[in-house]
């Protein structure tokens, strides 16, 4: 752990520094999860500054999640692990501040940027052979078709969270789910009648088979599918314009009947 050095010739804002310096000690495993910081005096004396500028660095850390505070004999600053949902949420907050639009125009933007990751979600999932059982139960949710707009919506949400963290990769996970977060965050404008949930269910349950079956090409096409129908849904397309759409059989989400064997004839 060295000292700060100033930048372009500038007194660098030394809380800023501070924090910089001993989150890059974090990053590289210098101090491991679990692991409790220097205390405060020798902070102070080896950063030369004062308490309230190192608790203000201290605090920018534990506002990123990656220390918290315990008081008390052996309390201190201890480097923690940001879990997703955490991590998550934090995403979500900036890509709203960043892409937000009066009228929530930028909900589109955000259901795209949520189907391409989901692309990559999904294909590393198809190859790692991952287990569908969170994706098929909320399939299961969606099939019925009396529950309210809410919890419909809800399912849906769970459902892709579930198809991020079945992508087995947890940066990706991590990205997505603040997408998400994000984007359902914004009521839509627009219902939910039986008609446009049997739509959804049926791109979900070619997700599913997709991923079941192995079959990538076949999960990209029903997750490219459903973009253009949640864009057109955004674009103000009248719910009529769009065939109703019976949901495949989940043929891949089942063990095949057990096959007889034919006698063979004398």
């Amino acid at each position: 752990m060295s000292s700060f050095p100033a930048r372009d010739g500038r007194a660098p804002d030394r809380a800023s520094a501070i924090a910089t310096l001993l989150q890059d000690n974090i990053v590289s495993g210098h101090y491991a999860p679990g692991d409790r910081l220097p205390s405060e005096a020798d902070l102070c004396a080896h950063f030369k500054v004062s308490r309230p500028t190192l608790r203000e660095a201290l605090g920018r850390l534990t506002a990123r999640g990656l220390i918290t505070s315990r008081r008390g004999a052996g309390g201190g600053a201890f480097v923690t692990r940001p879990s997703p949902e955490i991590a998550g949420e934090q995403i979500a907050a900036l890509i709203a501040l960043s892409t937000r639009a009066e009228d929530n125009a930028h909900r589109p933007l955000l259901t795209e940027a949520r189907i391409q990751l989901q692309l990559g979600c999904a294909e590393l999932a198809t190859l790692r052979k991952a287990d569908i059982t969170d994706l098929r139960a909320e399939i299961d949710q969606q099939s019925d078709f009396a529950i309210s707009d809410a919890d419909f919506i809800a399912s849906v949400r769970r459902m892709n969270l579930a198809l991020a963290l079945a992508s087995g990769n947890p940066a990706l996970a991590m990205l997505t789910q603040g997408l998400i977060d994000a984007e359902f965050a914004i009521t839509a404008d627009t219902g939910y009648p039986t008609r446009i949930r049997a739509r959804f269910l049926s791109y979900h349950v070619r997700v599913a088979n997709g991923i079941a079956g192995g079959r990538t090409d076949d999960t990209r096409a029903a997750l490219m599918e459903l973009w253009t129908f949640e864009s057109e849904r955004s674009n103000g397309t009248p719910d009529d314009a769009q065939p109703v759409e019976r949901p495949p059989r989940m043929r891949d989400l089942r063990l095949p009947p057990v096959q007889r064997l034919t006698p063979l004839s004398e």
